[in-house]
């Protein structure tokens, strides 16, 4: 059986999943054709080193940027692969991207499963009946559903799809990278080099307005305020965007702006010695599907400040408060600032735990969970399509006894 899962563009944790899932085909005798668009994209700058791989990798654009693709180039170019490749199934991400629906129609036409990779919620923006209708049609082409948690099926079930047919496991990323390579960079002291000297508050995200940085810029002051003197951590903000400029006019407006520090963006492999030495991870967004920094951060063993609109924060800060961390209301800018004050005063032992209760509830979603749920929905869709093809022909023998 030849599997074709179809992406944008391979990120780190695409490519960790697209390993595990390769190595899960692979032991039972199947292969995995991993189709990416384009080689780069703007919204997110990484990089990735191309090496041997336990899967096909296909780059339908290597010398182009993702934005600078128009949608007849991306449903020529998915066709043409998925004709030369011939797979037995296939999963595409998403529904409003040109080449996931060319696919799921290419699919759909040769009566072959199809999956659909999602991490869309409900309150990810305000919904437009219309443009649900036209999601509800274009969800009809799936057979079945790989999605990140529960807030992401309850969705797809609003949008027509059967709950029984949508499996968990979707956002995931390298966790034992970032638990390996933290744990290497904490048994460094010289590693700490050119970080902040105090305990620090990280996050890490775009700096575009749905992450919230400005709100968290402000909790942050308060929490500054009422702090103990002399005892209020910093804050890291690794990241870039277009509201980089606008972030740094506010932070100089603070009475203290040298307490909050800004990295930049940085790759993968730069990122595990800033949270290696992280006290705690705060994600502040308005909206957020999922938010896998915060797997990253939770596999490095650092406590979670999650907003309760971000995807993961149900499964990676579950009831009650104080296993993981704790969940906030992204537009309360007073209840932001209270959770810092509450993490910052606890003890380092009672963090250290939550840290390691984190890393334990992210450990069940890596990449082998990825692997897990795209098999499972892969038979899923098999299942679909074999009760289809049994109604089709029992209709045809049906007409056929009519005539």
């Amino acid at each position: 059986m030849i599997v074709s899962a179809c992406f944008t563009n391979f990120g780190p944790y695409h490519l960790a999943r697209l390993r595990a899932l390769a190595t899960a085909l692979g032991d039972r005798g199947d292969r995995l054709v991993a189709i990416e668009v384009a080689g780069s994209e703007r919204t997110y700058p990484w990089t990735r080193d191309r090496r041997d791989e336990p899967f096909e990798w296909v780059t339908l654009f290597p010398d182009r940027v993702l934005e600078s693709l128009d949608a007849r180039d991306c449903t020529r170019a998915i066709e043409n692969a998925l004709e030369e490749y011939e797979p037995d199934a296939i999963a595409a991400t998403g529904y409003a991207r040109p080449e996931s629906m060319a696919a799921a129609r290419w699919g759909r036409k040769r009566r072959l499963p199809v999956v659909l990779m999602s991490e869309s919620q409900a309150i990810d923006r305000p919904r437009v009946w219309w443009k649900e209708a036209v999601k509800r049609r274009r969800v009809a082409f799936f057979d079945s559903a790989l999605v990140g948690g529960p807030s992401h099926r309850d969705y797809l079930v609003r949008l027509g799809m059967r709950a029984e047919r949508i499996t968990p496991g979707y956002n995931a990323v390298d966790n034992a990278y970032f638990e390996r390579e933290s744990a290497r960079y904490r048994n460094d002291s010289a590693s700490r080099a050119g970080l902040p000297d105090r305990p620090y508050f990280l996050c890490v995200c775009r700096f575009v307005p749905e992450k919230n940085l400005e709100r968290l810029v402000a909790a942050y002051a308060l929490y500054r305020d009422s702090a103990p003197a002399g005892a209020a951590w910093d804050l890291v903000l690794c990241g870039g965007g277009l509201g980089e400029a606008d972030l740094e006019r506010l932070i100089a407006r603070m009475p203290d702006p040298e307490s909050i520090h800004r990295p930049g963006f940085l790759q993968v492999d730069a990122l595990p010695r800033w949270y290696a030495f992280a006290s705690a991870f705060v994600l502040p967004s308005v909206s957020e599907p999922w938010g896998l920094v915060a797997n990253e951060a939770a596999a490095c063993g650092l406590p979670l400040l999650i907003s309760t609109r971000a995807g993961c924060a149900e499964s990676l800060v579950p009831d009650p408060a104080g296993m993981t961390g704790a969940r906030f209301d992204p537009f309360d800018v007073a209840e932001l600032a209270a959770r810092l004050g509450w993490l910052a005063t606890l003890s380092e032992s009672e963090r250290q735990a939550m840290g390691e209760r984190a890393a334990m509830t992210v450990a069940r979603l890596g990449p082998e969970r990825f692997a897990a749920g795209m098999l499972e929905a892969v038979s899923l869709a098999e299942s679909v399509r074999s009760s289809k093809r049994t109604r089709e022909s029992r209709f045809r023998v049906q007409q056929g006894g009519v005539r």
